[in-house]
C-alpha cells in the first residue's frame, strides 16, 4: 500500500469535536422512523472516513463499549494524536488508521453505520467517487451512511466570497497570514458602501460568518483549493451510481417545510409525494440551503415515508421542557404553555401530552422508553382498562402523534438507546473517565450526550477530575479546600476572587451539591 502523503491538515490541524448528528443513536433513530430495521446501537459496527484525530469516534467508543469502531484519515499528526488517546483510555473497541481513502482495503468488513463529515466537498472527483463506493460496498443490509457536503443554491454566496479571498491570499504563503488577509478583504468589501446594496449585504453576511469561524476551520473549509458544492439532486444521482438511495437528513427538522405564506405551502403540498428528491430540492431552492447532512442506505431497502406513530413505540423519549405555570393543570383541557430549548415555547391543551411534557422535563436529560412514558401518563390521569377512559391503544396513538409533531419542531428528542449517564448524584459521584482525561489537556469535554461542554472555571475542572468514585462530599470539599489553601486555584464569586479562606471553604461546601447536580444534568456523571 502506498505511503500516504503529507497534507495541509498536518500543517494546520483541523478543529476536532464530537458531532451529535453522526452518532449511531441518531442514525438508527432516523432509520427506524422511515421503516428500516437498523442494528442495535449498543452493538453496532461503525466506520468514519476522514476521522481527523478520532475525537468523534473516541466518544462513541467510550459510550458504546460493546460496539466496534474504525476510523481512517490521511493526515499523520491527527491520527497519531488519536491513537495516543485511545491507548491512554484503554479503549479496545476502536482502531484508528492513517490511510488514503483511495486505498481502502477490500477486506475492511461490513459496517452498520458509515460517516463522512466534512469530506465530500473538499476532495477531488475521484475521491468523491471512492467515498460513495466505500459506502455502497461496506454497508450492511440495513446500514446507514452519513455524508455531509456544501450545497447549492446557498453556497453560491459562499463561492462568491471564497473566489475573491482565494485570489487575494494567493500572494501569501503563511496560513495564518492567509486567514487574516482573507477576513480583512471581506471586511473591506462589505464596508465599502454606506448604503449597502444586495451584493454588499451578501458580503457582509459572509464576513460575519468568517469572523466567528475557528481559524483552522476557516482555512480548510473556505480557503481550500478544492470546494465542490452540489445541488441535492446531483448528489443523489451520484450516490445512486453506487447502489445507494436517499433515506433522510440527519436532522429531522431540516426536512420540514418551515413557515411560508399559504400559497407557497399549497404549491409544496401539491408536489408528487412519491418524488421525495424533487420535494427536497425545491425546499433547498426556497431555503437557500448552503449545507446538507444526508443519510443514505442501500438501494434495495424498502422505505416507508408515511411516518406512522407506531414507529415511536420502539424508541426512547427525552425533552428539555418546563411548564411556564408553577402549577400546571394537566388533567383538564385548558391550554398550558411549555418552554423548550433556547426559550422556544409550545402550547397544548391535551391532558396526555401535558402530563408527558411535565414528566419528561422533570427527568431531563434522562430518557424514557415510549411505553414506560405511556404507562406513567395513563396512571397519572387515571386511565385504566376498567374505567370509561380511552383504551391504551388510543392513548398510545395520541401520544405518539403529538411527540412526533413535537420532534419535527425541535421540542423533544428521540433516541434508539439509553445513553450511559446518570441524572442522580450518588454518595461517591463519578465523572466519565473520558471527561476527566480531556480536562488534563483542555477546557472542553465531551458529555455522554455526545456534545461538547466548555469548563473554563479552574475550580470546576478540578472538581470534575476529583470525581473518580472514591470520594464522598466531605472528602471532595477537603481536596478542593486544599487546592485553594495552596494557591493552586482561586475561588471566584460574582467575578471576584474570594480572599478570606474560611469564607472560601464555607462557599465550597455550600455550592458543592448544586455543582454536582449541574454536572448530572449536563450528562457528565456515570454510575
Amino acid at each position: 500500500m502506498p505511503e500516504p502523503i503529507q497534507t495541509l491538515y498536518d500543517d494546520v490541524l483541523y478543529p476536532s469535536a464530537p458531532y451529535p448528528q453522526t452518532h449511531p443513536d441518531r442514525l438508527a433513530t432516523m432509520a427506524t422512523l422511515f421503516g428500516m430495521q437498523p442494528a442495535p446501537v449498543e452493538r453496532c459496527r461503525v466506520l468514519e472516513l476522514g476521522c481527523n484525530d478520532g475525537s468523534n469516534l473516541i466518544a462513541m467508543a467510550y459510550g458504546l463499549p460493546q460496539g466496534q469502531f474504525v476510523g481512517i484519515d490521511l493526515a499523520e499528526r491527527p491520527i497519531a494524536k488519536g491513537q495516543a488517546t485511545v491507548e491512554a483510555l484503554g479503549l479496545k473497541n476502536l482502531a484508528l488508521y492513517r490511510l488514503d481513502l483511495m486505498h481502502t482495503p477490500a477486506d475492511l468488513g461490513r459496517f452498520d453505520f458509515i460517516m463522512a463529515h466534512g469530506l465530500y466537498s473538499w476532495v477531488p472527483a475521484e475521491v468523491r467517487d471512492k467515498l460513495l463506493a466505500v459506502c455502497g460496498e461496506h454497508l450492511t443490509e440495513h446500514g446507514v451512511a452519513f455524508v455531509s457536503y456544501n450545497a447549492y443554491p446557498g453556497c453560491h454566496f459562499r463561492d462568491l466570497a471564497r473566489r475573491m479571498m482565494r485570489y487575494h491570499t494567493a500572494q501569501f504563503t503563511d496560513p495564518q497570514q492567509q486567514i487574516h488577509q482573507a477576513r480583512a478583504l471581506l471586511k473591506f468589501l462589505a464596508e465599502s458602501k454606506e448604503e449597502p446594496d444586495v451584493y454588499h449585504l451578501v458580503l457582509q453576511r459572509e464576513f460575519e460568518r468568517a469572523v466567528t469561524y475557528p481559524d483552522a476551520g476557516f482555512f480548510h473549509d473556505d480557503l481550500n483549493a478544492i470546494n465542490h458544492p452540489v445541488y441535492f439532486s446531483e448528489f443523489i444521482t451520484h450516490a445512486t451510481r453506487y447502489g445507494l438511495q436517499y433515506l433522510a437528513e440527519a436532522d429531522f427538522r431540516a426536512m420540514q417545510e418551515g413557515t411560508y405564506p399559504p400559497h407557497i405551502t399549497t404549491v409544496l403540498r401539491n408536489l408528487d409525494p412519491a418524488d421525495v428528491i424533487a420535494r427536497e430540492q425545491y425546499l433547498d431552492f426556497l431555503k437557500g440551503r448552503p449545507f446538507r447532512q444526508t443519510l443514505l442506505c442501500r438501494h434495495g431497502v424498502h422505505l416507508d415515508r408515511t411516518l406512522p406513530p407506531e414507529r415511536l413505540y420502539a424508541l426512547y423519549i427525552a425533552a428539555e421542557l418546563r411548564p411556564i405555570s408553577p402549577s400546571p393543570d394537566v388533567t383538564s383541557h385548558s391550554a398550558e404553555l411549555f418552554q423548550g430549548p433556547k426559550g422556544a415555547e409550545i402550547e397544548t391543551d391535551r391532558p396526555i401530552v401535558k402530563t408527558a411534557f411535565v414528566h419528561l422535563g422533570a427527568i431531563w436529560p434522562g430518557v424514557m422508553p415510549f411505553y414506560d412514558l405511556l404507562t406513567l401518563v395513563r396512571s397519572h390521569l387515571g386511565h385504566d382498562e376498567r374505567g370509561q377512559h380511552p383504551p391504551a391503544e388510543e392513548d398510545a396513538h395520541e401520544l405518539a402523534r403529538a411527540l412526533l409533531q413535537a420532534y419535527g419542531a425541535g421540542y423533544i428528542e428521540l433516541h434508539g438507546h439509553k445513553p450511559p449517564f446518570v441524572t442522580t448524584v450518588s454518595e461517591r459521584p463519578t465523572a466519565s473517565p473520558l471527561a476527566r482525561f480531556q480536562l488534563q489537556h483542555d477546557t472542553v469535554v465531551t458529555t455522554l450526550r455526545h456534545q461538547t461542554l466548555r469548563i473554563d472555571d479552574d475550580l470546576s475542572r478540578h472538581l470534575v477530575m476529583l470525581l473518580d468514585g472514591t470520594r464522598d462530599r466531605a472528602t471532595l470539599v477537603h481536596h478542593l479546600g486544599a487546592l485553594v489553601r495552596s494557591g493552586a486555584t482561586t475561588l471566584m464569586r460574582a467575578g471576584k476572587p474570594v480572599s478570606d479562606l474560611q469564607e472560601a471553604l464555607q462557599h465550597l461546601a455550600d455550592e458543592l451539591e448544586a455543582n454536582l447536580t449541574t454536572l448530572a444534568r449536563l450528562a457528565v456523571l456515570v454510575a
